[in-house]
């Protein structure tokens, strides 16, 4: 123990007054180390070594003088805890290296313009305590963002930038000038790609989730250019491995590819897609990926032929020898070969013939092939 009451040099024999003087020399040497308890009175800004509690204090400037904390007589002093004696550096964060412990107490009452933790060469930037629960943060002097049990709020028109490195393009939200209420935005528990934003009835911003494309889904592109995420259905035989999800899928319809490691895409170049009949009727027989060659429909066809063709008989005269009676009018004859023999004339009206024909038949072959009018475009097929 290296501690006494006082510091009093009391009036006495020398042997008594050397033995004061020493122990008042080793009090201080030691920084009165012993009980707080039993070190009596103390200087202002003395130390103390309290070794109940193995802390260094230091009394402050004013107030009581009794070590003490439940003096029998005067005043407590206030004492401010220096440190550790348990520890290296009596627990105090060195220059370089070493772990901080304990609590840094900054200015209560700080503001944005001289925050509590602020540099020396930018004192107006840095942190400080706002409000109750609350932490601000300032740059030149103003409030910036505010961090509280509310959640984090930045002001004066900034905005949110969200960025990748220093110098990048970034993402920025920021709110309008003026709001008629405040808008939440509120995160599903889970995202998945295709999600879009949507707002309900009360201001509230959601994630709404939209299916993505499903695998196996086929589409036509109006560019030779594949999408990420696509292949062309061009018959090429892919890894099975690799496309695992679109292998799953349609497996070998549209080919085995080598047996083994890859498989066929469906091929599509040139080719006319049809629905699946699945029952239907009017397409029966068929199967998915199943083909058909090119046919016409039994018709038939309205032909006109083209070709004039003219026969004139202006009229002529027949002249006949018979046997038998005249009639009165003498262009018949009635009765038998067996009645009279008579040469008779006979002279018949004049006849006249007239006919005319047109045909016209015009019949067309063109190409290879049956086709409606068309575009074409590049088949893909989601992987």
């Amino acid at each position: 123990m290296a501690q006494v009451g006082n510091k009093n040099i009391d009036n006495a024999s020398g042997q008594v007054v050397r033995l004061d003087i020493e122990d008042a020399i080793e009090a201080v040497a030691t920084n009165n180390f012993g009980a707080r308890n039993s070190a009596g009175t103390i200087l202002p800004c003395e130390f103390l070594a309290d070794d109940t509690t193995n802390k260094l204090l230091i009394r402050q400037s004013s107030g009581g003088d009794q070590a003490n904390p439940n003096p029998t007589s005067g005043t407590a002093a206030v004492f401010f805890e220096v440190g550790n004696l348990d520890e290296d550096n009596l627990g105090l964060l060195p220059k370089s290296g070493g772990t901080m412990t304990g609590q840094i107490l900054g200015d209560d009452g700080s503001a944005a313009g001289s925050p509590a933790y602020s540099f020396d060469s930018d004192s107006d930037t840095g942190m400080f305590r706002s409000g109750a629960n609350t932490i601000g943060f300032s740059t030149a002097g103003t409030a910036r963002v505010s961090i509280s049990d509310a959640g984090l709020d930045i002001t004066n028109g900034l905005p949110l930038r969200l960025q990748d490195s220093s110098g990048a393009p970034f993402v920025s939200l920021k709110s309008p000038s003026s709001l008629s209420g405040n808008v939440d935005l509120t995160l599903p528990s889970s995202i998945v790609n295709g999600g879009f934003l949507q707002t309900d009835n009360s201001g509230n911003l959601s994630f709404q989730i939209v299916a993505g494309v499903p695998t196996g889904a086929v589409f036509c592109v109006a560019v030779a250019t594949i999408p990420s995420g696509y292949l062309e259905c061009n018959g090429t035989a892919v890894n099975r491995s690799t496309f695992a999800a679109l292998f799953a899928l349609i497996g070998t319809q549209y080919g085995a590819g080598n047996g083994s490691t890859t498989f066929n895409l469906p091929d599509l170049r040139g080719e006319f897609v049809r629905g699946f009949d699945n029952g239907r009727g009017v397409d029966s027989g068929r199967s998915i990926a199943s083909s058909q060659t090119a046919q016409n429909q039994s018709h038939s066809h309205g032909a006109n032929a083209n070709a004039t063709s003219n026969v004139n008989d202006p009229g002529h005269k027949h002249n006949a020898r018979g046997y038998g009676n005249q009639d009165d009018g003498g262009n018949q004859f009635t009765g038998s070969n067996n009645s009279s023999t008579r040469n008779n004339a006979i002279n018949n009206a004049n006849t006249g013939i007239s006919v005319s024909t047109n045909v016209s038949v015009s019949v067309a072959n063109e190409g290879g092939e049956s086709r409606p009018r068309n575009v074409a475009m590049m088949y893909i097929i989601k992987v």
